[in-house]
């Protein structure tokens, strides 16, 4: 209860913090919008994700998500509820098959603007909370509080081209069964509670739109620093969208494992969004 107390309150002070600050508009509905990763309109997004492991070990997910971005543009909220179906070889003993809820997701953004069209326009703090609601004994969740506070800066570098660094930490309230090489996803080659988490990621997408076709390309640099057992993750991702409709927009998302301590080899995800307003 004191860890959600202070959670809360972090979540007040930021909202008061933001209240305080003249914000301009973010970017009008369309390419720049649904490729930006701090994108404060209202929407519902699906999510389908594949992680597969250097071992035999796979996972899949279909994560629903419903994200409320607040009127006056400076707030938003959102949660998502995955579905996770996990194959796995328990001690190396057979392989095992396992369909159901995973963690829930719940996080807050809010945006500071500059107010320019060119150069760095914006900084968007959030906090990720995600609860165990998946049992982590069959690879479904992580089997604690995770908590990943982090911030979004938004760098325009021409009017068809952003960078997005983005800075992450994240840490559990107990023991986890959680890979380190990736956010909150649970380890299904040990389905058991090792450690606490504390985990530093360091992400620098570029985005660049193609106003023409209604599409865009990113190219994402992903660092993860597992800090308390001294080991290293780097990924390449590389995203493609495009808008389907004025208020929809899919994309395909593949990262690749590069370098450090070989666990998680390849993400593949596809996303679609649909702006609410």
């Amino acid at each position: 209860m004191g860890r959600l107390y202070r959670c809360g309150m972090l979540l007040m002070l930021l909202a008061a913090t933001a209240n305080r600050i003249d914000a301009q508009p973010p970017n009008p509905m369309g390419v720049a919008a649904a490729a930006d990763p701090a994108n404060m309109n209202s929407r519902i997004r699906v999510d389908v994700e594949s992680y597969f492991f250097y071992q035999p070990a796979r996972l899949y997910a279909v994560r629903l998500g419903y994200i409320y971005g607040l009127r006056n543009e400076r707030h938003l909220f959102g949660l998502s509820v995955p579905f996770v179906h996990s194959i796995f070889d328990e001690d190396y003993q057979g392989f095992e098959n396992t369909t159901g809820i995973g963690d829930f997701e719940m996080w807050y953004m809010t945006s500071f603007y500059t107010g320019k069209s060119i150069g760095f326009s914006r900084i968007s703090p959030f906090l990720e909370i995600s609860a165990p609601t998946g049992e982590y004994l069959l690879g479904r969740g992580a089997g604690s509080w995770l908590y990943k506070p982090g911030i979004v800066f938004t760098w325009v570098i021409d009017p068809q081209v952003a960078f997005y660094p983005q800075v992450r930490y994240q840490f559990s309230g107990k023991e986890a069964n959680s890979t380190s090489s990736i956010s909150g996803i649970p380890d299904i080659e040990h389905p058991e509670k090792d450690g606490k988490l504390r985990n530093l990621s360091v992400e620098l997408p570029v985005v660049v739109q193609f106003e023409p076709l209604q599409a865009w390309l990113g190219i994402n640099t992903q660092y993860q620093q597992a800090l308390a057992i001294d080991e290293y993750f780097l990924f390449m991702r590389l995203d493609f969208g495009k808008m389907i409709t004025e208020r929809t927009a899919a994309s395909l998302h593949l990262s690749k494992f590069i370098a450090g301590q070989p666990r998680l080899n390849v993400v593949a995800q596809a996303r679609l969004q649909v702006f609410l307003r």
